[in-house]
């Protein structure tokens, strides 16, 4: 079997001759995070612990055994965070609700301090005139469901469904957009990997978490649509990593199939197809991991949204020959080419390939987000002269600006991340943001990219 490092791969930062490099003058530019990565206060004011909480306090789970206590604490530098943005320029800020913070055992009594941080963030944002992008779920499960089987245990679609009912009552008129979960995948990386929180490493515990994270999507969305806001819209966010066969080989055409199956494929079925496919259906069937889909559950899935969240990042080549089922960990034997210097493969051209196999192969043709989109910096760079994220960032732009110019709705694009902050499993040796936080005092710097972007937002346009 021959491999073709270089199969399709687009010229760096060139979509082609005579691309557009401009944007509507209402297309969103903004920034995004989580709760969890930069929040920090994790046991103040009333809230109850998560699973990233227990997860990184426990020896051996996380980089350097580092916990994400204080992250870069958000809880407290809030204002100086959204001077940031109103610096920048963006239109809007999308970030994640801590679902313990609000309710610390994750249903019953609402922590009413955990609610006024958030008015307090919402209410900064809109006097700084930065549309608030909420995201109701962005990995962090309060500890308490956990222990009541978190989202192995069905019941987690009415718990979920009571938590967004009061969140989209307390913040009616206020946030214009929401989202329902982010990258629901991350339950199978924490339920059937163990590599994530609440650390569990059973494939069939993984495939039903899933299934329970889109049908607590799609009781969200039901109870959005009670409230009758008239003001807001709610989507759902999905992160698509393109599985491209290193040659026509069977072989690798099927690994490519059954990867996308496994991952963002098990998402949009359902939400947008009518259920799983028989490719799913068949393999897990026989596997032994097929989650139990009940009567109703694919009706309440597929209610629907207003706007699909894409989150892209680059693609992912696969090879019979060298396959490496932890293909983010490593690139070693790893087929593709243009690696960055941190070991990502730039591909630009994975956004304009997401935007349009969700029309061509779904058929939505409403409104799209490009919600995240970013890279971290090699550990050898200027931890300020960050001119391969600047590179990376204008070769998406450049294949976004096309899809839009070609018909794609498009509504916006979000850069990940605001700032340096807590990634997860990897800790503090990930840095992901155009503002540099320095580990010891937590003071923020913008980086070179910080100020590209924010030329960037006030022309919108791109300087090619």
């Amino acid at each position: 079997m021959n491999e073709t490092p270089q199969i399709g791969l687009p010229s760096p930062g060139a979509a082609s001759a005579g691309a557009p490099t401009s944007f509507p003058e209402h297309f969103v530019f903004g920034t995004a995070t989580s709760a969890f990565q930069i929040e920090g206060a994790w046991n103040e004011d009333g809230k109850g612990p998560s699973i990233w909480d227990t997860f990184s306090q426990t020896p051996g789970k996380v980089h350097q055994d580092i916990p994400g206590n204080i992250a870069v604490d958000h809880y407290h530098r809030f204002r100086e965070d959204i001077a940031l943005m109103r610096d920048l320029g963006v239109d809007s800020y999308r970030f994640s609700l801590s679902w313990s913070r609000i309710f610390p055992t994750g249903t019953g009594t609402v922590n009413r301090s955990g609610l006024d941080f958030y008015h307090r963030l919402v209410d900064e944002l809109l006097e700084a005139g930065i549309s608030p992008n909420v995201t109701l779920y962005h990995w962090d499960l309060p500890q308490a469901l956990e222990d009541r089987g978190g989202w192995a245990n069905r019941d987690v679609a009415q718990w979920f469904r009571d938590y967004a009912a009061c969140v989209f009552e307390e913040f009616a008129g206020l946030v214009p957009r929401w989202a329902t979960l982010n990258e629901p995948i991350a339950n199978w990386v924490g339920y059937g990997m163990g590599n994530f929180a609440p650390g569990h490493a059973d494939p069939r515990l993984g495939k039903t978490a899933m299934h329970h994270a889109l049908l607590a999507h799609g009781e969200a969305v039901r109870a959005f649509r009670a409230q009758n806001d008239p003001t807001a819209e709610i989507g759902v966010v999905v992160d698509i990593w393109k599985r491209h066969p290193a040659t026509d080989d069977p072989a690798d055409v099927a690994i490519a199939l059954r990867d996308e199956d496994d991952s963002f494929r098990f998402f949009l079925d359902p939400l947008l197809a009518g259920g799983y496919n028989e490719r799913i259906t068949e393999r897990l069937t026989r596997e032994g991991t097929m989650p139990e889909v009940h009567d109703g559950d694919l009706d309440v899935i597929a209610t629907p949204v207003d706007y699909l969240g894409l989150n892209v990042y680059s693609r992912v080549v696969v090879s019979a020959e060298h396959y490496n089922p932890h293909w983010w960990e490593t690139t070693d034997n790893h087929p593709g080419g243009n690696f960055l210097d941190n070991g990502l493969e730039f591909y630009p051209k994975s956004a304009y390939d997401a935007i349009h196999m969700v029309r061509d192969e779904y058929g939505w043709h409403r409104p799209v987000y490009i919600t995240e989109n970013g890279m971290a910096d090699a550990d050898s760079a200027d931890p300020f002269d960050d001119q391969e994220r600047i590179h990376y960032v204008r070769g998406f732009l450049e294949w976004i600006a096309r899809a839009v110019e070609e018909g794609a709705d498009v509504r916006g694009y979000y850069l990940w991340s605001l700032m340096d902050n807590y990634e997860w499993a990897a800790g503090f040796s990930k840095r992901y943001g155009i503002v540099h936080i320095d580990p010891d005092t937590l003071k923020r710097t913008p980086k070179a990219s910080f100020g590209w972007y924010r030329d960037v937002i006030s022309r919108r346009a791109l300087d090619i």
